[in-house]
């Protein structure tokens, strides 16, 4: 019933029923108060009918606002004579000029007349009220719509700028782990760059050497043993070809992670070559070599990068070896194969090692002198890349390199 404003209905079906009453007093009708009080009653009635049929036309037709109007006062005039009808036996609503002596006709229009003029009162104060009202309720409703499409809008804006947050820490994060795998890279490539430089520089010594006296014998005219030292240098030139092609495999290795593959090496054959490479500094120092490998092992591993490891612990143990014996042996142990390449040293000379490895701790914990440690960095980045276990420990007059290989097969 809110809809319908009851209250201001019963106020104007008031105010319209108390207005009339002054003049029905001038005309004498206060004579019978009976007539006066129920006839009241009975206006009071209508204008409340009157108002409630004026809210009915305009919520319950679909029609235009001027024909529900139009509707609504033709109400009106229905109403004042369904009232007059239905009280005139009880009280008489014209007491100076008795309605019953009128003809039919001429009570309707009077009737009719008379709803008119009430509707013409009621009826536009409905109308201008509940369009007023519907007015604020569409300007309200699309304050809402607009709340609401405004509320959607900051979701959407929220899961973008969550989304755009998590596109950008993961970039963030792949750029950090992108620049620490290009300065590891740049690291061992500074590594192999240097390794160049220093594992060549004994064999080239050598090659000039050996170079110089073959073109003194070849002007004593001592062809034969000329040809001997020129087919060494030949020699010596291979396997430092060798070395560089092993040093430039493991630079290629961190640029293109996808191009190291590891094979079936044979550990004994490896050892041998890379034993032959050392094979004058090692007579030239009054060093010898002793291989106890088995014959039949191989490991999985890559075999231009487990031959630069071996270069390089050879060559350290050549560089810091006088007049003795370098020994390299194999173990199996729980699984695993155990590589030793052990060589005797001088205190004075095992007092810069104490112990490294690939596990032993950050890189600035061994750094070489004059570049005499940078064979074993090396060889502890590849071992790393190759993933196998390597260490180096001094003690007891000797050094022992050691190498522990998770894969092997034996036959």
């Amino acid at each position: 019933m809110k809809k319908y404003n009851l209250r201001l209905g019963l106020l104007l079906a008031t105010i319209v029923t108390l207005a009339i009453v002054p003049v029905r007093l001038a005309e004498g009708q206060g004579a019978n108060l009976f007539t006066l009080i129920g006839s009241e009653i009975v206006i009071w009635l209508m204008c409340i009918a009157t108002w409630l049929s004026g809210y009915e036309t305009y919520y319950r037709l679909k029609l235009v606002k001027w024909q529900k109007i139009a509707v609504a006062l033709l109400l009106c005039a229905v109403i004042s004579n369904v009232f007059f009808l239905c009280s005139f036996r009880m009280f008489d609503d014209y007491p100076l000029k008795n309605m019953r002596d009128l003809p039919l006709w001429i009570i309707t229009i009077r009737l009719s007349l008379r709803g008119l003029l009430l509707g013409l009162i009621m009826v536009p104060i409905i109308f201008l009220l509940e369009s007023e009202r519907e007015r604020q309720a569409e300007a309200l409703k699309r304050e809402r719509d607009r709340a609401i499409e405004a509320e959607k809008q900051k979701q959407v804006l929220e899961v973008l700028v969550a989304e755009r947050t998590a596109d950008l820490e993961e970039a963030l994060t792949f750029l950090g782990e992108s620049q620490e795998e290009l300065e590891h890279q740049v690291y061992l490539l500074t590594r192999v760059v240097a390794s160049i430089a220093h594992d060549v520089h004994a064999p080239l010594q050598y090659i000039v050497a050996a170079t110089k006296q073959t073109g003194e014998l070849i002007s004593s005219n001592e062809l034969e043993l000329a040809a001997a030292y020129n087919q060494q240098v030949e020699g010596g030139l291979g396997n430092m070809a060798v070395l560089m092609h092993n040093l430039l495999e493991f630079a290629r290795g961190q640029i293109h992670k996808d191009a190291l593959h590891s094979v079936q090496v044979n550990l004994a054959t490896l050892m041998r070559e890379k034993a032959a490479l050392f094979e004058q500094i090692l007579s030239s120092k009054g060093n010898t070599l002793q291989l106890s490998l088995n014959e039949n092992v191989a490991v999985v591993s890559n075999a231009h990068l487990l031959g630069v490891i071996l270069h390089n612990l050879l060559d350290n143990a050549a560089k810091n070896t006088v007049d003795g014996q370098i020994e390299i042996s194999s173990a199996m142990t729980a699984g695993r194969l155990y590589l030793y390449i052990q060589n005797p040293v001088t205190h004075a000379k095992s007092a810069g090692i104490s112990r490294i490895g690939r596990k032993s701790g950050p890189r600035s914990q061994f750094t070489g002198q004059g570049g005499d440690g940078l064979g074993l960095i090396l060889v502890r980045d590849i071992s790393a890349l190759l993933n196998v276990d390597f260490s180096i420990e001094a003690g007891e007059g000797k050094v022992t390199a050691s190498i522990v290989f998770p894969e092997f097969s034996a036959t």
